[in-house]
């Protein structure tokens, strides 16, 4: 699988750095991309942070939200130890991954071809996993 970058050159919102996209190349998933990961610029002034797919549910107490990205395997909860170290090595190799990516030089185009390509193509960046 691969882990493609697009970043957000002066978009909209300006604290979002990047859109995450996972391209499966191999098996049953091969030829789709899972969507929905984010990398944001931290309030406090750390490093980035990555944000995975989740949904809301209604509690007494207000709204809550849970990740998408769980334990596969069966009977484990989200909130098991070694689920939430999975998680976390997820979200650092992604925030690593992209430091690598906004730490490169940006490139200066040259040619009418390379003028004309679109924005969205620009901004798209690959690491594999």
């Amino acid at each position: 699988m691969r882990v493609h970058y697009v970043l957000n050159h002066g978009g909209t919102p300006e604290s979002k750095l990047a859109d995450v996209e996972i391209h499966f190349e191999e098996g049953l998933l091969s030829g789709l991309k899972l969507v929905g990961c984010s990398v944001w610029r931290s309030r406090k002034g750390e490093g980035p942070t990555v944000l995975v797919p989740s949904r809301s549910y209604a509690t007494a107490g207000g709204v809550r939200y849970y990740e998408l990205l769980r334990p596969s395997e069966d009977g484990k909860s989200p909130e098991d130890a070694s689920a939430k170290l999975a998680v976390r090595n997820f979200k650092q190799y992604i925030r690593e991954e992209y430091m690598k990516i906004a730490a490169l030089p940006e490139k200066k185009e040259k040619g009418r071809e390379k003028e004309r390509a679109t924005e969205k193509e620009k901004g798209k960046t690959a690491a594999t996993l």
